[in-house]
């Protein structure tokens, strides 16, 4: 089988290989006028192979005659523009082009509508997915995430195809973010001329997560989140009361037992607002409660932060004054919630505890809101009493607290003995503000 073809083009040589197969690949221009020297290149390229630049190396003719083939199955192949990103992503491996954009196929979608897709708690993949394995992803989280994909992404984004976004696009916008803002018109609310380093991290979130998910999905060919970098920043810290003043407050009258006695609850144990809603009378032990489950407006009853229940101490005076809560709960049903609110179904609106609160402070003529004391608050209080009592762990187990992997391990091993030791620290810490006022 002959192994080329050779003609002249314009006073120059050209020669035409021929593949194992016997198919003739394009020609290619020997550069010389001679035919003697023409077949002495030839020669070389059959034995050496075929340079692919000047200075580079020689490619062998296999991988000539392969890219003959892969070029003429392109060509023929009816491709999609999923077939054309899979084509694309293995060039970029082979670090032989950077980005490239599809006109066809599921990256070429809208980028801000596939983040609001990804973020609808009810269509999103990602969510079922995360839901099929056992994690825990709450409506609240999707609706924060879907708040700020449309209050910053679509504005900046525009129409952006979502496999045309690259990581300089993501490092201008994380700029974008840090530039002072003006309040729009007929605006309501708080309003921040600068956002916070927090917050912008928290905006980057919501596009950095759907983006690593598209890439290993396959609906963009590279990884443009790879190397960025967050905000750092010092967050603004929440005020906590000195041990006075937490005393003076729940000596106040306040306008709503439940608010009294959740803030009391909250401060006594460490509890966050949702899981104080959350309680029910099957919660209530005789010395402990059992942290089951935590409340929110759009997920309803939902596990713990963490997704472990736990139990804590409950002090004698704390727990009395649940269980006359829970008598004048006005709906009869089997497992009533002890913070009750307007429906049986439901307890009260977490806005009681925080008003409440505010209430109090003022009443004591401490200025909650330049002081930062919000009802998160409490859950500081408690745990900065107990520092001084309990070990950080022994802390951790009690309020569910999962920053070092180390209280991971042991938050199934809460012992009758660190629940006791708890119990009495708490007794001593909190003796001044068990003296409750006369009737509360």
């Amino acid at each position: 089988m002959r192994r080329y073809y050779l003609h002249k083009r314009k006073g120059i040589f050209y020669a035409e290989l021929v593949t194992p197969e016997g198919r003739k690949l394009s020609a290619r221009s020997t550069k010389k006028s001679s035919e003697d020297e023409a077949l002495l290149v030839i020669s070389k390229w059959l034995s050496e192979g075929i340079p692919s630049s000047k200075g580079k190396q020689a490619r062998p003719l296999e991988s000539v005659y392969g890219l003959a083939g892969i070029l003429k199955a392109i060509k023929k192949t009816d491709l999609d523009g999923n077939d054309a990103m899979k084509i694309i992503d293995t060039l970029k491996g082979k670090g032989l082009v950077d980005v490239s954009v599809v006109k066809a196929g599921t990256g070429a979608r809208v980028f801000t509508e596939f983040l609001e897709e990804f973020w609808d708690y009810h269509s999103s993949p990602y969510i079922r997915e995360k839901k099929a394995h056992g994690h825990t992803i709450g409506r609240r989280h999707a609706y924060e995430m879907t708040s700020r994909v449309h209050g910053f992404y679509f504005d900046y984004f525009a129409e952006r195809p979502l496999n045309s976004i690259t990581r300089q696009d993501l490092k201008e916008f994380s700029l974008f973010l840090t530039e002072k803002r003006e309040k729009p018109e007929n605006y309501k609310g708080k309003f921040a001329e600068k956002l916070s380093a927090s917050y912008i991290n928290k905006i980057l979130i919501a596009g950095i997560t759907a983006l690593k998910w598209a890439y290993r999905e396959g609906l963009i060919p590279q990884d443009v989140t790879a190397g960025l970098v967050r905000f750092s920043g010092t967050p603004e810290k929440r005020g906590v009361l000195t041990p006075a003043e937490a005393a003076v407050i729940f000596k106040t009258e306040w306008k709503d037992l439940r608010s009294y006695t959740g803030n009391l609850l909250s401060l006594t144990t460490g509890l966050r607002a949702g899981e104080v809603l959350a309680l029910r009378r099957s919660d209530i032990g005789e010395k402990v409660l059992y942290i089951r489950h935590s409340w929110s407006t759009m997920d309803f009853l939902k596990t713990p932060k963490n997704g472990e229940a736990r139990k804590v101490p409950l002090l004698p005076e704390v727990r009395e004054k649940l269980m006359a809560l829970l008598g004048e709960n006005p709906h009869k049903v089997d497992d009533p919630f002890i913070f009750y609110g307007l429906l049986e179904k439901k307890p009260m609106d977490q806005k009681i505890l925080i008003d409440g609160l505010k209430a109090a402070c003022k009443t004591a003529g401490i200025d909650a809101e330049a002081r930062g004391i919000v009802f998160h608050s409490h859950r500081h209080y408690f745990a900065a009493r107990m520092t001084d009592r309990m070990t950080a762990d022994q802390i951790s187990r009690i309020t569910g607290h999962k920053s070092r992997a180390v209280f991971d391990v042991y938050q199934d091993h809460i012992t009758d003995e660190n629940i006791e030791a708890m119990a009495e620290a708490a007794a001593e810490s909190f003796g001044r503000i068990l003296q409750f006022r006369k009737g509360a």
